[in-house]
């Protein structure tokens, strides 16, 4: 049920846009924005609407398998889950009814069951990876159990960064846009004495819904397709552990560390069919604070880049806004991951508008 008692802070509503954004209907950047070049992102998050990303963009068995992994630890865990409220269609506090892990991974197994892969490909990855999602979730709950839990456990909290809520270190290195993620787990709004916390143990001074002990980030990995066989089924290279980070990943944890002046433990969990790694300020140099610091700042930097190549044409109309920065970007249609899972019409599309045969 929807938690009423409950305001969620939205962070695009009541934020002043500069008009670019207003003609180009966007209204804040994420982290999964920054991973990708200047051109696929100006064709997926600008050119393209948020509707008819949802609609065009597909799905793939990888990013299906991840939600399912996802879904059975917070359907195991959380007492809270934040989720799309279908009146109002915004973000909103939902209470969990726990089930058990096993429950959970049947539950999961039997949603990923009904996903139409989008092809050959894909439907080999689905078959095999209906075999990895139970020992992938029990990996991934291991590593959890491994963090300690502590309660309250919230899912899926909305968070949103800009100039009001950044330190005054980024005052001069900040988008005019917010910066919006969703965090995967955060554990307990309590102290270690377990009194709730006040102004004078919450460091950052801000007035947010919790200050949890830590914050976890949950990435999985999965098998790669290897060689056709003989036989004509498909080979699989295992995926184990990294034996490091990716940076991207990195620059995501910074966001959520960002919501709390970076006074909250980060903590980066990978997990695999093979077992599971995780990351902290005590193996990796950039879950530090200043590490954190740091890699917002290159997300930053990034992010007032497109800002300033859009807000030199923002007096001009939507169409015009887009086929400027077209032309003040590389498409990089090489780039190893970017334009992947595109359907071909869209590409050809984007292609056409970079004038790239």
């Amino acid at each position: 049920m929807i938690l009423r008692d409950k305001i969620l802070q939205d962070p695009l509503k009541e934020k002043t846009l500069p008009e670019f954004a207003i003609k180009l209907n966007i209204n804040h950047f994420s982290a999964t924005q920054f991973s990708i070049p200047d051109a696929a992102w100006l064709f997926k998050y600008v050119y393209l609407t948020q509707e008819q990303r949802r609609a065009l963009l597909e799905s793939n068995s990888a990013m299906e398998a991840g939600k399912r992994v996802g879904d059975a630890l917070q359907r195991t865990y959380a007492e809270t889950i934040y989720k799309i409220n279908p009146l109002t269609k915004k973000v909103a506090p939902t209470t969990n009814e726990k089930i058990t892990l096993d429950n959970s991974i049947q539950e999961q197994l039997e949603i990923f069951k009904e996903y139409q892969p989008v092809n050959d490909k894909d439907s080999d990855k689905k078959i095999k990876y209906l075999e990895e999602v139970p020992e992938i979730i029990r990996h991934a709950d291991a590593g959890l159990t491994e963090l300690g839990v502590a309660s309250p456990v919230t899912c899926e909290r909305q968070i949103s960064i800009d100039a009001n809520t950044l330190d005054e270190s980024f005052l001069l290195h900040c988008s005019s846009l917010p910066i919006v993620g969703r965090i995967d787990f955060d554990f307990g709004n309590n102290n270690v004495l377990g009194k709730t916390l006040s102004k004078e143990v919450n460091p950052t001074g801000h007035h947010t819904p919790a200050f949890p002990h830590k914050i976890i980030e949950l990435k999985t990995k999965y098998s790669r397709l290897g060689k056709v066989k003989k036989d004509g089924s498909r080979s699989f290279l295992v995926s184990a552990p990294p034996a490091t980070p990716s940076f991207n990943h990195l620059v995501q944890c910074a966001v959520y560390g960002a919501n709390w002046n970076f006074q909250v433990p980060v903590y980066l969990l990978y997990a695999t069919a093979t077992g599971y790694q995780i990351f902290d300020s005590n193996n990796c140099i950039h879950l530090t604070q200043e590490g954190m610091k740091k890699n917002l700042q290159i997300m930053m930097r990034t992010f007032i880049r497109r800002e300033k190549i859009l807000s030199q044409f923002q007096d001009q109309t939507r169409s015009e806004i887009i086929e400027h920065a077209i032309g003040l970007m590389d498409g990089n249609f090489d780039h190893p991951y970017a334009w992947n899972g595109m359907p071909d019409d869209l590409l050809k599309e984007a292609k056409d508008l970079w004038k790239v045969s």
